[in-house]
């Protein structure tokens, strides 16, 4: 167990890291040399000595370790080069330069699989070639005497990247080795899908925030839309109900009429039975005369006790008619009750939907932006209904007021029919008395006539008391009468504002359409990326299936040719040797002659290894 233990302990602390490195050669002639390696980079961070792959580790250590592979892998990065040469003649892998001579090189990359690929340019330059760009490099480096620039590139479909070489200074032998050019790419394809698997996932998961709160704004247009259908019914109940009391007040004002009618009849009785015992009293001296009084006042009294009969009917009517309003009025409570309680369902719809709203977590600040401004929309909501509601409970508290008062005036105008009902019989009554005494009239007339007078005063006090009270009524009434219409005109006020509020609502239902179409909207986005990412994911999962190997490395190196100084040799001058025998010799002079053959033998020598290293 312990040999196992440390087996794989040392099995953790040493491991390989493998890349596949597809390394392409570009001349100036434009031919290609590939060639694949795979580099493994073996690592001991174990306290012994190991053998790795024939390689032997020793402790805490690393070795990297390349191997030809003869297999033929598809690159991910294409590369394309266009070199034009200015003020200069490329030939045979030789280019007849002078300082003036630019080289420029564009560099065309495209990637070979959906992705966006990161590329590093470097060119190591010294003091006799000058370098030339557009982009200023990313880094720079001093290596031995040789400066080396970096740029950082980030290949999206086709990128197109320009460099340019001057010469400055040749060399000894009138020549200079143009630098080279190397375009390195790396790419990790296990760590690129899992990478675009978890952009996957967060798109995942945008997209069903997004589905919630397209969820949210469906209901929120269904509760608006729902709320509006409500306020419709609640405008008409309030119509309604607004007429139905304004024309209560109407009947009201009425029975005012009639009651101010009732009572000035009652005091016209009551001057007339006054007026009735003033004249028994004057007439007692007078028999025959007071005998035909007497029937005369019997038949008066016969004709008021009938009146005092339609007046009870006019009493009767009156409190009947109030009955009714007071029905309505009852009816009118029972709809505000109903309005409260659809008020309260409103609110508790607004409440759960805000809930709702509130639980929803955006990070699209589009989305957080409707969603708030739904909130905004919601609170102005709930605090008009709170208002309509209190103004409702107002409305009840007056309409409770209103039917006390007519239970009240009902009451006593129920009172009055009462004594118009009991005053009725006692004038029939005393009719008949009238009637029976005016026979016994000579035998007892004195009698007769004061007890005659005596109810007669009787009756035209009940008559004026009954008038008094009659009058108490008319400012009730009347007061009554005015409230109802001052609460009709309210109602009917209320539902004018309620009708402004719902056109408000339907209003918000386009911009709610709005909100809708920009989640819709950014959901196609969502998914359209994801396809995308999709599409990329399977791409590499295949790539990786034909090269077998999550590390690969890319090294395109662009080798530019010699650059050889034009140089124009003039005619030799020529100087006479004087000899023994007197003839003469022409030749060049020494050291032109040396100069000349030092720059052939140097063109000949840079040609022919252009050459070797083309073939």
């Amino acid at each position: 167990m312990r040999v196992l233990l440390l087996a794989l302990l040392l099995l953790v602390q040493v491991f390989a890291i493998s890349t596949l490195v597809l390394k392409y050669t570009i001349t100036a002639d434009g031919a290609v040399e590939f060639s694949a390696k795979m580099r493994a980079l073996l690592v001991n961070n174990s306290p012994y000595e190991v053998n790795m792959s024939g390689a032997v580790l020793p402790p805490y250590s690393a070795v990297i370790v390349e191997k030809d592979v003869k297999d033929v892998y598809p690159p991910f990065l294409k590369l394309d080069v266009n070199i034009e040469y200015v003020n200069g003649t490329y030939s045979e892998g030789v280019l007849q330069a002078s300082n003036r001579t630019v080289v420029v090189i564009w560099l065309k990359m495209e990637p070979l699989l959906p992705i966006e690929i990161p590329a590093i340019v470097s060119v190591a330059v010294d003091d006799k070639v000058a370098l030339l760009y557009d982009d200023p490099p990313t880094s720079v480096s001093q290596v031995s005497g040789t400066t080396v620039y970096y740029w950082s590139v980030l290949v999206r479909n086709t990128t197109v990247f320009k460099l340019a070489l001057r010469v400055r200074q040749f060399g000894s032998f009138g020549a200079v080795k143009m630098p080279a050019i190397t375009v390195t790419s790396a790419l990790d394809l296990n760590n690129t899908i899992n990478t675009i698997e978890r952009q996957i996932e967060s798109l995942r998961a945008a997209e069903a925030q997004l589905s919630n709160f397209s969820k949210a704004a469906t209901l929120f247009t269904d509760l608006v839309y729902g709320q509006a259908q409500n306020l419709t019914q609640l405008i008409q109940i309030l119509n309604v109900s607004g007429i139905a009391l304004r024309q209560g007040a109407v009947a009201l004002n009425a029975s005012t009429y009639a009651l101010e009618a009732l009572r000035r009849q009652l005091l016209a009785l009551g001057d007339a039975a006054s007026g009735v015992a003033t004249t028994l009293n004057q007439s007692l001296l007078l028999v025959d005369y007071q005998y035909t009084a007497l029937i005369t006042a019997a038949n008066l009294l016969e004709v008021q006790s009938s009146a005092l009969s339609s007046y009870s009917r006019a009493a009767s009517d009156a409190a009947k008619g109030l009955g009714d309003i007071r029905n309505q009025l009852y009816n009118t409570r029972g709809n505000l009750v109903e309005l409260r309680r659809a008020l309260d369902s409103s609110i508790e719809n607004i409440k759960e939907a805000k809930k709702r709203l509130s639980g929803i977590s955006i990070n699209i600040s589009a989305a957080q932006d409707a969603l708030k401004s739904a909130l905004a929309v919601l609170d102005s909501a709930e605090a008009q209904l709170r208002s309509l509601r209190a103004s409702v409970d107002a409305l009840i508290s007056t309409v409770d007021s209103l039917i006390s008062i007519t239970d009240s005036t009902i009451k006593t105008i129920n009172s009055a029919k009462r004594s118009l009902d009991e005053l009725a019989p006692l004038l029939n009554q005393t009719a008949v008395s009238t009637r029976g005494n005016a026979t016994r009239l000579r035998e007892d007339m004195p009698k007769i006539l004061l007890n005659a007078s005596r109810n007669l005063v009787e009756v035209s006090q009940s008559l004026y008391q009954t008038g008094d009270e009659v009058a108490k009524l008319l400012s009730p009434v009347h007061n009554a009468s005015r409230i109802l219409h001052e609460m009709g005109i309210r109602l009917e006020e209320s539902a004018k504002s309620l009708e402004e509020y719902r056109l408000e609502q339907l209003k918000a239902l386009p911009r709610l359409g709005a909100v809708r179409s920009l989640i819709d909207n950014y959901t196609q986005l969502v998914q359209r990326q994801i396809r995308e990412l999709e599409l990329q994911q399977e791409t590499l999962r295949r790539y990786y299936g034909l090269v077998n190997v999550s590390r690969l490395e890319a090294q395109y190196v662009v080798e530019l040719p010699v650059a050889v100084e034009n140089i124009t040799i003039p005619p030799p001058r020529l100087v006479t040797l004087e000899k023994a025998s007197g003839n003469s010799l022409s030749m060049p002079t020494v050291p032109l002659l040396s100069l000349a053959v030092g720059v052939v033998a140097a063109v000949l020598f840079l040609s022919r290894a252009a050459r070797r290293r083309a073939s």
